[in-house]
């Protein structure tokens, strides 16, 4: 399905055209067959493909990047088709826009953090989180020749200016959590920047450090730079990209719901299993990401072997959430202020929907191999 057929939500398209001008149609393109890369030939499910397939808008929590490259090989290899659906993959603004979008009904299922869904429900957008997709990629890092060497822990900080986006609910909430916790917030200045501004400000000397995601770092590395960086979810509690809608709309659509997630989980593990062919894939919805292919190719293998294949999904599968992580990150975040104190948090997640006895969602750890050599 091509982006510029669908009547559905034209107002936020009308908005969003420039940047999806690029994008090439969503469901069956020219990404190969449905099984390459399944050493079953199947998805292992009993669905029923409709004879009409379902139209689903789902936005991402950014532009089209190779962090999300599970999506565009489940949409490109046909693997959204073969549930019945037809997926329109919207390029989005941050895990906050597209919370709003789906909280507001403009969109059906949307990407983003744990942060940016409890901070929605906040302003009472009836959205909740149905799979747990990736581990929180938010860290800070910097490069020794303007830090004056390594960053190695977060007392270091101390003292020094750090480049933030205010606009990001994740990044900013988890680095005021970790300062408060370590006792040296009113020691740290904090410089606002406009998005993707924080690394050029590094490295003008504006600042001493950065606040953004693991392939801030990596992107350095590549270019030369001594990089360092300290993941924030391994000093604070957090909920990386979750795959949220809302429940009225799960509870009316729960084949679309299951669908989507059986399809991504295929997806991610078709992409882990053959990077250079998800690059491929990448590429041809966004061919303007051909420029940076190489660093590109490492971001999604960083992301396959870190961020998805985690140890929660080695032992409960693809996309399992679970409970003592989102009531530690909705604890902490009430006590941090950032969160109200009366959102429970049995209510903004649920598995219901994760059918862990199919293919490529129970056993994924099984199905995927991600020994590559990464520099990080």
């Amino acid at each position: 399905m091509s982006w510029e057929n669908t009547t559905r939500r034209d107002a936020l398209r009308a908005g969003g055209a420039a940047v999806v001008a690029g994008f090439a149609g969503c469901v069956g393109g020219t990404g190969g067959s449905s099984d390459e890369g399944d050493a079953s030939g199947s998805n292992g499910t009993s669905t029923s493909t409709p004879t009409e397939p379902t139209d689903v808008s789902v936005i991402l929590n950014w532009k089209p990047n190779a962090t999300q490259a599970g999506y565009f090989v489940a949409d490109r290899n046909g693997f959204y088709e073969e549930e019945g659906l037809n997926v329109e993959l919207v390029p989005g603004q941050g895990g906050g826009f597209a919370a709003k979008q789906v909280g507001l009904g403009n969109q059906d299922i949307g990407l983003g953090t744990g942060v940016a869904l409890l901070q929605a429900r906040n302003r009472d957008l009836d959205i909740r989180s149905f799979a747990g997709a990736q581990d929180s990629n938010a860290a800070i890092y910097t490069v020794e020749e303007q830090f004056g060497g390594e960053l190695t822990e977060p007392a270091e900080l101390a003292g020094k200016r750090v480049a933030v986006v205010a606009e990001s609910a994740k990044t900013m909430t988890y680095l005021e959590m970790l300062l408060k916790q370590e006792g040296i917030r009113e020691d740290v200045e904090l410089v606002n920047v406009g998005v993707e501004q924080q690394t050029s400000n590094l490295l003008s000397g504006n600042v001493d450090a950065a606040v953004g995601i693991f392939s801030d770092s990596l992107g350095l590395e590549d270019k030369g730079y001594n990089a360092s960086m300290l993941w924030l979810a391994n000093y604070t509690p957090a909920i990386g990209r979750t795959v949220f809608a809302q429940p009225g709309y799960a509870s009316e659509n729960p084949d679309v719901i299951r669908g989507f997630l059986r399809a991504t989980a295929r997806g991610w593990a078709w992409a882990s299993n053959n990077p250079e062919g998800a690059m491929d894939r990448m590429v041809e919805a966004r061919p303007s990401l051909s420029k940076s292919r190489e660093i590109g190719l490492l971001k999604m293998k960083y992301t396959a072997k870190n961020l998805v294949l985690t140890d929660t999904v080695r032992e409960h599968g693809w996309g399992y959430q679970r409970a003592d992580a989102w009531e530690q990150v909705v604890s902490s975040l009430t006590e941090g202020g950032v969160v109200d104190g009366d959102i429970s948090a049995e209510d903004v997640w649920t598995n219901e929907y994760l059918d862990t006895e199919a293919s490529f969602v129970g056993d994924y750890a099984a199905k995927v191999s991600t020994d590559y050599d990464l520099p990080v």
